[in-house]
C-alpha cells in the first residue's frame, strides 16, 4: 500500500469523525481511527482488524491486559500503553465531568456506562461508590478497596464515612465479577442487606448495587428480594 494511500484513507476517517462523530463506523474503523494517534507512519488497518479478530471486541481490546496487547504483532509496549491509557482518560472523563457539572442519573443505561469505565476493565474484583444528592446528581463516585467484597468489613464503614462526607442522600454501590457471571453469591446479599442496614441508621439509601461481569450486570433492586418493599 503506498503513503498516499494510507494517508488519504486517515484524512477521510478525520473528515467522518469531524462531520458525524463515530456514527456509521464500524468497530475496527473506530479502533483504526484510535490508532492513527499512536502509529504516525503505517497503514494502521490490517492491525485493527487483527486486535479485534484477536479479543473478540472494541471493548475488550480496549479491556486487555498490557502484556497481551503488546504480544499482538506490529504492537509493542508503547503502543500497548496507548489503547490502555485510552481507557484510562475514559474513566478519568467521567469522574471530572460529574464533579464539575453534577450529571444526573434518570437511566440504568447511563449508570452502567459510567460504572464500565471506571471499573468495567478491573482485573481484580473491586468495590465502587456513587454519591448523589435528593435530584439523583452525582456528588462524587470513588473505588473504595479491592478484594473479594465479602472479605472486607471496613467496607459499611468506609462507605458511611464517604457518604457522609459528600453529604449524599443516597448510595450506588458496585463491584466486579472478572472472568464470572453477574450474579451475586450469598455472601454479597449479606454484606449489601449489612451495608444497606448500616446507611439506613444514617438517614441514607442504598439505591443499588450493581454486579459487572463482561457484558452483562446484575442488578440488586430489580431482580432482588432485599430492595422489595
Amino acid at each position: 500500500m503506498t503513503t498516499e494511500h494510507y494517508i488519504g484513507h486517515r484524512k477521510r476517517l478525520r473528515d467522518r469523525f469531524e462531520k458525524s462523530g463515530f456514527n456509521g463506523f464500524h468497530d475496527y474503523e473506530v479502533l483504526e481511527f484510535l490508532l492513527t494517534y499512536i502509529f504516525k507512519q503505517i497503514d494502521v488497518k490490517p492491525l485493527a482488524k487483527e486486535l479485534l479478530f484477536k479479543f473478540g471486541s472494541f471493548s475488550n481490546v480496549l479491556d486487555a491486559p498490557i502484556e497481551e496487547l503488546e504480544n499482538i504483532n506490529g504492537m509493542g509496549k508503547v503502543s500497548a500503553l496507548g489503547i490502555s491509557a485510552f481507557r484510562e482518560i475514559m474513566a478519568y472523563y467521567y469522574q471530572s465531568h460529574s464533579k464539575q457539572s453534577k450529571v444526573q442519573i434518570t437511566k440504568m443505561s447511563s449508570l452502567i456506562e459510567i460504572l464500565r469505565a471506571n471499573i468495567g476493565h478491573k482485573t481484580n474484583e473491586v468495590l465502587f461508590a456513587v454519591f448523589l444528592n435528593a435530584k439523583n446528581e452525582v456528588l462524587a463516585s470513588k473505588e473504595l478497596g479491592e478484594g473479594t467484597v465479602s472479605q472486607s468489613v471496613a467496607f459499611p464503614r468506609k462507605i458511611i464515612e464517604e457518604s457522609l462526607k459528600h453529604k449524599a442522600s443516597s448510595v450506588i454501590l458496585a463491584h466486579n465479577h472478572p472472568g464470572g457471571i453477574a450474579h451475586p453469591s450469598s455472601q454479597d446479599e449479606l454484606i449489601t442487606e449489612e451495608i444497606k442496614n448500616a446507611l439506613a441508621l444514617v438517614d441514607i439509601n442504598l439505591q443499588d448495587h450493581i454486579i459487572l461481569a463482561d457484558n452483562e450486570y446484575y442488578s440488586f433492586k430489580r431482580s432482588n428480594s432485599l430492595f422489595k418493599e
